[in-house]
């Protein structure tokens, strides 16, 4: 079997890329996937958009792994293009009352972490993941995933933004570190977000700073990371 790097790559992703956001080994006893716990070493690979589970031995020799999809847009056109409604697979929207006022598109990713406690949950849509770059739309399903927040500080921060989405703040980070938005984007979450009562022009000030600062300097900070 080959390398795990290998069926990364078959995603264009590598553990070399800006984007990546975690990359660690997971003892089989901190992670349940729908109930159930992988025998062998674990790996959790997250990305902006995605995280990567995968089951390895050796020293990355890959057994099997998931791709579990963090971003809605990502889930609704994933679902679209297989053909499957989120009722198929069992998701259920977040956002149902925005959904049926506001006309807002459905938000099917779930996270919860609750205060003081020691795990973070995920629930969203993903598949099976392996060599090949063609899925069947019958391999797409829901996956709940419970998941212990890390040993120290450092590793429960790089953890929760490996699983969970990049809100407003996130995305002012992405934007300097990566280039992977752009300005009219940025707006746009902006408008179509609440941000603790600031105004719109609060927040862009305070992104136009953050700019700004990020030019005089060689170091981006993370911002807007939380336990």
């Amino acid at each position: 079997m080959a390398s795990y790097h290998r069926v990364l790559e078959v995603f264009d992703r590598s553990i070399d890329q800006k984007s990546l956001e975690c990359d660690y080994d997971i003892h089989p006893w901190d992670i349940l996937i729908d109930g159930e716990r992988w025998a062998g070493k674990v790996r959790l690979i997250g990305f902006v958009d995605a995280f990567f589970l995968i089951c390895y031995s050796g020293t990355s020799r890959f057994e099997h792994g998931l791709v579990i999809y963090k971003d809605d847009d990502i889930i609704r056109n994933t679902l679209h293009d297989a053909n499957i409604t989120a009722e198929d697979v069992g998701l259920e929207a977040v956002n149902l009352k925005r959904v049926n006022d506001k006309n807002e598109p459905p938000a099917y990713f779930q996270f919860t972490s609750a205060k003081g406690g020691l795990d973070y949950e995920i629930t969203t849509l993903g598949h099976p993941i392996g060599l090949t770059t063609e899925y069947p739309a019958s391999s797409l399903k829901k996956y709940h995933i419970k998941l212990r927040k890390g040993r120290d500080s450092v590793m429960k921060k790089r953890i929760r933004r490996g699983v969970t989405q990049h809100d407003l703040w996130d995305l002012m980070h992405d934007a300097l570190r990566l280039g992977v938005i752009t300005h009219a984007e940025l707006i746009g979450t902006v408008i179509g977000k609440t941000v603790g009562g600031s105004t719109l022009e609060d927040v862009s000030g305070k992104y136009l700073d953050a700019i700004a600062g990020a030019k005089g300097s060689r170091n981006l900070a993370l911002s807007g990371e939380r336990t």
